[in-house]
């Protein structure tokens, strides 16, 4: 049984709340989105000097970046802005100099991992061709939809692939059409009650749907689209609560940063609070502007550029899906500062 996505979608109950972030005054707003920007720019010049060992996942991360990163110089641009008080201009275009630096990184990444790994490549270039941007729109965590007791973690990164490929529509399977998935890949991504990447990817596939349109945003199709807020809603409230022990018990700093990228791009402020952007930014390597995990559970000498969990090592310790991931995280929180 297949199932065409944007059609389809599991009747369930929609609550909308609409919150802003509680962010400081306008002044410490250009602080830290300055600081953000730094960051990312010293960030960014890592990833040229070394971009041989830059992989598929550390990739997306940087197209992520890049997709904050436009939608705030259109923010900032924009002839509607310029009857606002706004704090904060970018005469001298840096927003979108570091934009461009992310293209300059990405296209010469794509040629290399094409030379190496290119059947990959085919699977997910609809997604690591071009910045990556969904729709934001402000929203909130609801307690009503944390789930508790025992949450499944376990997860198959080689059926999650498959399932992503089936999305995009590049799978093995003969006639693969984007949009259209399996019935199992369904209740994979929809499951309940389960956390870490499991969870983080549950979501992810979701964005990618929306990325790739896949989900049909005309008005016949309000229910469905009311039904996938439902799910944002659900996953994005228990990846919160992760969040919340992940850095308490000082566990897993790529989980972390993923948890909080990719809630954080659809419109969930909350995960954008200040203590953790310090976190954060402490994390950065102070030399040479990567991010390396303490964890000795992640191997930092693999050069295999696959697998959307697969870590890639890269020069001086460094992690290139980490890195990414808090690149694209760093760019939110400009965004989040400075529009």
């Amino acid at each position: 049984m297949f199932i065409q996505l944007f059609i389809f979608f599991i009747a369930c109950p929609s609550i909308r709340i609409v919150i802003s972030l509680n962010l400081p005054s306008h002044e410490l707003h250009i602080k830290y989105g300055g600081q953000a920007l730094n960051a990312l720019d010293r960030l960014l010049s890592f990833f040229e000097s070394d971009v041989n060992d830059l992989n598929l996942d550390g990739l997306y991360g940087l197209r992520i970046a890049q997709g904050q990163l436009d939608a705030l110089h259109e923010i900032l641009t924009s002839t509607s802005n310029e009857n606002e008080n706004h704090h904060f201009t970018d005469k001298n275009k840096y927003i979108l100099s570091l934009s461009k630096q992310i293209e300059h990184i990405a296209n010469k990444s794509l040629t290399i991992i094409a030379n190496t790994t290119s059947s990959y490549l085919q699977r997910f270039i609809l997604i690591a061709s071009k910045p990556f941007r969904v729709e934001y729109e402000l929203r909130t965590i609801k307690k009503n939809l944390f789930e508790s007791g025992l949450r499944e973690s376990d997860f198959d990164e080689e059926v999650s692939d498959s399932c992503f490929a089936e999305l995009l529509g590049s799978s093995d399977r003969p006639n693969s059409t984007k949009c259209f998935i399996t019935q199992s890949c369904w209740d994979m991504m929809t499951s309940s009650k389960t956390k870490n990447y499991r969870l983080t990817h549950q979501l992810l596939w979701f964005l990618v749907a929306k990325n790739i349109d896949c989900i049909d945003h005309r008005s016949v199709s309000n229910i469905a689209n009311k039904n996938l807020k439902y799910l944002e809603d659900r996953y994005c409230s228990n990846i919160y609560q992760d969040a919340e022990l992940n850095i308490k018990d000082d566990n897993n700093q790529d989980l972390f940063l993923e948890e909080l990228l990719l809630c954080s791009i659809i419109g969930y402020e909350e995960f954008l609070r200040l203590d953790w952007f310090n976190t954060i930014l402490s994390w950065q390597n102070s030399e040479y502007g990567c991010y390396s995990s303490t964890l000795d559970t992640i191997e930092t000498n693999l050069k295999i550029k696959r697998h959307l969990l697969v870590e890639q090592g890269m020069a001086h310790g460094c992690l290139s899906h980490e890195s990414g991931l808090a690149a694209g995280l760093i760019a939110t929180y400009a965004r989040a500062f400075l529009q």
